[in-house]
Formats: structure tokens, sequence, C-alpha cells
């Protein structure tokens, strides 16, 4: 059998890849921010409504309203550039994800594929030594190309995941080694969601409807210079604008509990996978101490081994959907999704 293709696959799954320059997911999302085009126009839009309020405050003919007008423009693009960054943030660290996920995935299917090409020569020599039939050789050889079919699709799933990254990170071309996310820690409780609620852009909308309609209706509740239908009209409106905002908070509180409720569910999540991957770090190493008294093989180890490897990919990929979960709290909170 030719063992230094186990090894080398071995090794590769201990090591993981080792090429290009290492980007951290802090320098990723600071890239995509910046790369982002609607971060660009999102800044376009806020110097504009800056430049139009400061054209407001400085003519002293302007009335009330125009100049809340200009403020709730002003506040409006704040939150539209907030939730752009936010967005392409969301977008970077998703791809980030995917991307180590892509490297794992490629590894694990290189190392399935090293087991199995030992498995099928130790078929084949013990076919010709009579001790394994023909069929026994037939499926061996089925595993092989299978899993080196699996190793194709690993590098295709890879080469695109990067490529996703390289293009929403401004990087196209660019050989980069990603380094593992942060621990995302624990889920906040939902009342720390609850009362951050007026950051959300479409609440903040909401209420400057308000505050303008109020503004508006004030300007025209005079008997002696408005029709009464005008003034009647205005606290309609005035009425509508409250009746939106209050709406739009109870609705709000309702996206978030549903998505602080899918963060939870993550994190349970991982939970299991935490647990699983420690039992599967402890059967190594019972399989470890079989192998060095000479009770099972290498082979056996070594799909041991890479046993583990599957269930350490499955917690990463549990831990990248806690975050993923976070994340979309905070986007909903935001009202950037």
């Amino acid at each position: 059998m030719r063992r230094p293709h186990l090894i080398a696959a071995l090794l590769a799954l201990a090591l993981g890849f080792a090429h290009g320059q290492p980007l951290t997911l802090d320098d990723a999302l600071g890239r995509a921010v910046e790369a982002s085009a609607a971060v660009r126009g999102a800044r376009l839009d806020l110097g504009s409504a800056e430049r139009d309020l400061a054209r407001t405050a400085a003519d002293p003919t302007s009335l009330r309203v125009t100049r809340l007008q200009a403020d709730h423009a002003v506040a409006g693009a704040v939150a539209g550039l907030a939730n752009a960054a936010m967005t392409a943030r969301d977008a970077a660290a998703s791809a980030y994800a995917s991307a180590l996920e892509a490297d794992a995935s490629l590894a694990i299917a290189e190392g399935a594929h090293a087991i199995a090409e030992t498995a099928h020569e130790a078929v084949s020599i013990q076919f010709e030594a009579g001790a394994a039939t023909r069929l026994d050789v037939e499926r061996s050889e089925n595993d092989r190309r299978s899993a080196e079919r699996d190793v194709i699709d690993a590098r295709a799933a890879r080469a695109l995941a990067y490529d996703r990254l390289a293009s929403l990170l401004g990087l196209a071309g660019a050989e980069v080694t990603l380094t593992p996310l942060p621990d995302p820690g624990t889920v906040p409780p939902l009342d720390a969601y609850l009362a951050d609620l007026d950051r959300n852009a479409q609440l903040q909308a909401a209420v400057q409807q308000a505050e303008l309609a109020a503004a508006q209706f004030a300007a025209i509740d005079n008997p002696l210079a408005s029709a009464p239908a005008d003034i009647a009209a205005a606290r309609d409106r005035l009425e509508t604008a409250q009746l939106r905002a209050a709406e739009q908070r109870r609705s709000l509180v309702l996206l978030v509990r549903q998505a602080h409720n899918g963060a939870l569910a993550a994190e349970a999540r991982l939970r299991s996978a935490a647990a699983a991957a420690a039992t599967a770090r402890d059967d190594l190493d019972v399989q470890r101490l079989r192998f060095d008294a000479g009770s099972i093989s290498a082979l056996t180890l070594a799909r041991a081994e890479l046993q583990t490897r599957q269930q350490e990919a499955q917690l990463a990929a549990a831990r990248h959907a806690l975050a993923a979960a976070l994340r979309q709290v905070d986007l909903t909170l935001m009202g950037a999704r």
C-alpha cells in the first residue's frame, strides 16, 4: 500500500491551507465597507443632505417645517449609511465563513479520497492473495471514484467561495489565507435589543413623519387664518402618522423577537455540535491508544481522525451560524434587513 498519500492527507487535515496573504475578519469587514457601491452612494446622499441642511439653516426666511424636513433628511441619510455599511459587513462575514467552510470541506474530501485509495489498494492486494472477491474490488473502486469526484466538487466550491469573497472585498485575483473566526459569544437578552428599538431606520422614519405632521398641524392650527376643513385634515394626518409610528414599533418588536429566537436556536445547535465534537475527540484518543497497542490498523485510525475532523468542521459551521444569527438580529434592529 502507498502510505505517503494517506500521511500527506492527514497532514493537510491537521495543518490546513498555508498559502497567500493572511486576512483577518476585521480586515475583510473594513475592505468590504470601502468596496461597497451602496456605501459610496449612501455617503454621497449624506453629503447632499448635509449641504441642504446648511443652506436651510443659513436662510433666515426658512420655515420651521422646512428646517425639520432638512433635519430629517440628514438623519435618514445617516441611518442609510449605517445600514449600508452594516449590510456590507454582513455579506463579507457570510462570505468569509463560507470560504472557511469550503477550506474545511476540501480538506475533508481530500482526506476521504486518500483513505479510499488506500482501502482500494488493500482490497486489491487481498484479492490477489485470494482473501477478497472481485465484487469487493469493484466496490472499493467505486468508493475511490466517488471520493475523487467529491474532491473535484469541493475544489470547485472552494474556488467559487473565494471568488465571491474577493469580489466583495475588491481583491479580485489576490490569493489570501483566512484566519479562524472569533468566538461569537453568547446571545444577549431580548430586553437589550428591545431597549434599542429607536435605532431602527423604518421606525425613525415613521417617528419623523409624525413629528413633521405635528409641526404642520401646529402651523395651520389657527382658526383665524386657516379654514376649519384644512385644520381637520392636518389633524387627521397627524393622528394617522402617530398610528403608523405605533404600528411600526409593534411590528418591529415582533421581528426582533423572531430574530432573537433564531439566535437562541443557533446557540442551542452550537452546544449540541460542541458536545458531538468533544465525544469525537474522546473517541479518537481511545483509537490512538488502541493503535499504539497494535489492536487497530493505521487505516482504521485514519478513519477515526477523519471523523473527528468532520465533527470539528460541523462545530465551526455551528459557530458561524450563531454569528450570522446574531448579525441578523442587529440587521433587523437597525432596519437593514
